[in-house]
C-alpha cells in the first residue's frame, strides 16, 4: 500500500510537471508570434530570446523556479563577438536556466527529435536553431557548417552541450566532452564561454517522481576562453581544462562532494 505522503507528492509532482509544459508551450507560442515582425528586421535568432525571456517570467511565476547567476559579466563577450557557449547538459531544467542566461543573438544545438515536436520544435526551427541526429556523420557536417556560418558570417553565437546528451547525475560528475564545439572555436577562433550549472537531480528526477517548487538553481558563467593562439593540438588540453573548470563550479554550486 502506498502510503499518503507518496500519494501526495506524486501528484505534486504531475501537477508541476502540467505546468512546466504548460509554461513551455507558452513561451513557444511568445517566439512564433514574435518571429515575423524580427524576420522583417532581419533579427531571427532573437525569437529565441523573446522565448527564453517568456520561459524566465513562467518559471518564476508559474514554476516557482528561479534562477541565480554569478559570473553574469562574463556573458557580455557575447555581445561584443559571436562566441561558444559551452555547458553541463541534465535533464528538463535545462529548459529554465537557458531562458535566464540566453544571449539576445544566437542559436542553440539540439537533437534533432526536438525538431519534431509541436509548439517547441516549430518555436525552434523558426528561431533558426541547429539539430543534429546522434551519430549520423552527414547530420554532423551539416551542423558544422551551418555553425560555421552563424559564427563566421551572421555573428550569432552558438550554445552547445559538449557531453553530447542529458547526464541527470545524482553526483554532479560528468560526462567526457565531444570534440566538436572546441574545434569549432579553433576553426573560427570564437572566444568560449563556459557555464557551469549545479547538479539538478535533487530538484528534478523523473525516476523519483521530484519536481520541487520554491527552489534555486544556481549557475556560474566562467571567464571566456580566447582561441586567438590555439592550435589544433592544444583542443585535448583545452577539452579536459574546461571540462575539470565546470565540473569543479558545478560541484561547488551544488554544494555536495567531488565524485
Amino acid at each position: 500500500m502506498v502510503a499518503p505522503s507518496g500519494i501526495f507528492s506524486t501528484a505534486v509532482f504531475y501537477v508541476q510537471l502540467t505546468l512546466f509544459l504548460l509554461s513551455i508551450s507558452i513561451a513557444s507560442m511568445a517566439g512564433i508570434l514574435t518571429y515575423p515582425m524580427l524576420r522583417a528586421i532581419r533579427r531571427k535568432p532573437m525569437t529565441n530570446w523573446a522565448g527564453a525571456l517568456t520561459m524566465r517570467l513562467l518559471s518564476e511565476h508559474i514554476l516557482g523556479v528561479t534562477v541565480d547567476i554569478s559570473g553574469a559579466e562574463n556573458l557580455l563577450r557575447a555581445k561584443e563577438t559571436p562566441c561558444v557557449i559551452v555547458a553541463n547538459h541534465q535533464n528538463l531544467l535545462d529548459t529554465v536556466w537557458l531562458a535566464a542566461l540566453f544571449p539576445r543573438k544566437a542559436v542553440i544545438v539540439a537533437n534533432q527529435f526536438i525538431a519534431q515536436l509541436p509548439l517547441l520544435g516549430w518555436f525552434m526551427r523558426l528561431g533558426g536553431n541547429l539539430f543534429v541526429r546522434q551519430g549520423d556523420k552527414h547530420s554532423i557536417k551539416l551542423l558544422f557548417d551551418s555553425s560555421l556560418r552563424y559564427l563566421e558570417h551572421e555573428r550569432t553565437s552558438i550554445v552547445m552541450f559538449p557531453e553530447g546528451r542529458r547526464n541527470p547525475s545524482e553526483t554532479g560528475s560528468l560526462l567526457e566532452f565531444k570534440k566538436g564545439a572546441f574545434y569549432l572555436a579553433y576553426c573560427t577562433k570564437a572566444p568560449i564561454i563556459p557555464v557551469a550549472v549545479q547538479c539538478t537531480s535533487p530538484l528534478y528526477s523523473w525516476a523519483n517522481c521530484r519536481f520541487r517548487r520554491n527552489c534555486v538553481i544556481r549557475i556560474r558563467v566562467l571567464s571566456p576562453i580566447s582561441t586567438e593562439s590555439l592550435t589544433e593540438e592544444d583542443i585535448p588540453e583545452l577539452i579536459s581544462t574546461t571540462r575539470n573548470d565546470i565540473q569543479k563550479a558545478s560541484i561547488a554550486l551544488a554544494g555536495i562532494d567531488s565524485p
